[in-house]
């Protein structure tokens, strides 16, 4: 709530600073779309370990984990430009990641061979929120170039879903987690636009943005049924967690514990995970105003 009301009231000293501006007419609305990225690191990680280590225990194995890495995004902004170079844009936005990607196989330890088959749905929405200070300048007539940077905020979930299957005891399983959290960040970029008719330009845009997701607690949901019966468990109160698991070779896996994390045979260095949601992002669209 702090750093909500944070970036609010800077927001707002930002808009009086400015109201002379608003009265020449300095006022533009830009509206974007078009692809983002994201970095990933634990989750990315921890699905690279997954397939390695159902490869290295499988018989046979097709298909694959995907990674958290890109997405589509939506975002708007409000810029009041103090005079012909300053100006401070307010706006918000959309991102979103998300895929559906599987393995299947084979195996035969324990006796006797089995088939199996494993889903993975991971999913990030954030919805950032931003100022961004503004510095433009005009090459040519129809042409102009601006550079901005500012902090971020930016309100995430995280979802995930795995479903799995065994002819081994009959198993069929489905687990999910889903959690929300906060966070801050910085983002710079650069702006190029093309004016088609007074008051309407085309504008293309690059951008980096820099945050990061750690101590991820979230609702965690697990059905298992096998030949014996059906067992569900939930909790409000798990964490997304990272470890190495020991099995010949050196798994990296993530995973869904309570707050003492992991524990067993072959589990070693666990922590808290952590999803860079930082990377650069290209958009496209119209400005209107100035």
């Amino acid at each position: 709530m702090k750093k909500i009301i944070g970036i609010a009231s800077a927001a707002a000293l930002l808009l009086m600073a400015g109201l002379p501006a608003f009265s020449q007419q300095q006022v533009a609305f830009k509206l974007l779309g078009g692809l983002g990225w994201m970095q990933g690191d634990d989750y990315n990680t921890g699905v690279l370990g997954a397939f390695r280590l159902a490869k290295d225990t499988s018989d046979s194995l097709t298909g694959g984990y995907g990674q958290l890495s890109r997405g589509w995004s939506l975002q708007a902004e409000i810029v009041n430009y103090w005079g012909s170079h300053l100006g401070v844009g307010i706006g918000g936005g959309f991102f979103r990641v998300s895929g559906t990607s599987g393995v299947t196989g084979t195996a035969s330890l324990p006796d006797p061979t089995f088939q199996f088959s494993s889903v993975y749905t991971p999913k990030i929405s954030a919805i950032p929120f931003f100022i961004n200070l503004h510095y433009r300048f005009q090459p040519a007539a129809r042409l102009g170039v601006e550079v901005f940077a500012g902090p971020v905020f930016q309100v995430v979930q995280f979802g995930f879903r795995r479903e799995a299957t065994s002819s081994l005891n009959s198993l069929s399983e489905i687990e999910t987690f889903n959690a929300s959290d906060t966070a801050l960040g910085f983002q710079g970029g650069v702006t190029c636009s093309v004016r088609i008719v007074r008051g309407v330009t085309f504008i293309a845009e690059g951008f980096y943005r820099s945050s990061k997701l750690s101590n991820i607690k979230g609702n965690w949901f697990l059905n298992s049924t096998t030949s014996s019966g059906t067992v569900t468990t939930s909790s409000s109160a798990y964490y997304l967690w990272s470890y190495d698991f020991t099995s010949g070779a050196v798994y990296p896996l993530t995973g869904y514990f309570d707050a003492n994390g992991p524990t067993g045979p072959g589990v070693s260095n666990p922590r808290k995970a952590e999803i860079n949601l930082s990377g650069p992002a290209v958009m496209f669209g119209v400005k209107f105003g100035i």
